[in-house]
């Protein structure tokens, strides 16, 4: 297939994903409708059949095709035509469960301080679907930690809920106690404490290689030695008195 006619596929698809069903790819567009292109190029890395194309690929768009229908600036881009991207609205039916992910690394301060929007947007992205959270967890932490959002407890706690789309709601804020996630390491289990090294009982009656002589025995042969010097000096004595008389 000749280079224009990939760019002018590549090009309808992006024009599909960010300008009419963003939500569909988990993408929240700025007020602007600007994405970023490092963001595109993640989501084009989950899809079949787009995995392939890098930042060059959506370069040669603005080159070799004339009527793209993008914009860029910098490093984000967004259609011509936003006419028919979703707004945030107030949602007709409401699930009861939404979800969201965080990064490993912020989870124990999201547990104290709770969800705050990422990366320069306005709003905590959530999604109904589990599998589309997850996904859009992945782009922020290979395992990212994915949280519930219990909605009516946020509603209750004047937390407010928009939805963006069919597949994306969204929060400026998600206090704790309005989400539940799983419990956080205990540090003081992390800590490996150094092992206690048992010293050797050396017990008195065992023999390890070397010989520990006991007090009794050696007071004993003592003692025997003396008994036998006596007898040997009386036996002396008296085979020198019979020579003698």
């Amino acid at each position: 297939m000749k280079p224009e006619k990939n760019c002018e596929k590549l090009s309808r698809f992006l024009q599909y994903m960010l300008g009419r069903s963003p939500d569909e790819f988990g993408l929240y567009l700025d007020s602007d409708g600007f994405c970023k292109i490092k963001l595109i190029l993640q989501v084009l890395s989950e899809e079949e059949g787009w995995r392939h194309v890098r930042q060059g690929n959506i370069r040669e768009i603005f080159v070799l095709i004339n009527n793209h229908g993008l914009e860029q600036m910098d490093d984000k881009i967004r259609v011509q035509d936003r006419s028919h991207l979703p707004h945030p609205i107030e949602p007709e039916r409401l699930p009861k469960l939404l979800y969201t992910c965080v990064r490993q690394r912020a989870y124990p301060h999201v547990c104290k301080e709770g969800i705050t929007p990422l990366g320069g947007i306005d709003y905590v992205v959530m999604a109904a679907d589990e599998k589309l959270a997850k996904r859009m967890g992945r782009r922020i932490d290979p395992q990212p930690v994915k949280l519930t959002i219990h909605s009516q407890n946020l509603l209750s706690n004047d937390g407010i809920i928009d939805q963006y789309g069919e597949n994306l709601f969204l929060s400026p804020y998600v206090a704790t106690g309005c989400f539940q996630g799983p419990p956080l390491p205990d540090e003081r289990k992390q800590t490996k404490k150094p092992q206690k090294i048992d010293k050797p009982t050396i017990h008195p009656h065992e023999n390890f290689g070397a010989f520990f002589p006991q007090i009794d025995d050696e007071m004993s042969k003592k003692e025997s030695r003396l008994k036998r010097s006596k007898k040997e000096i009386s036996w002396k004595k008296e085979r020198r008195e019979k020579k003698r008389r």
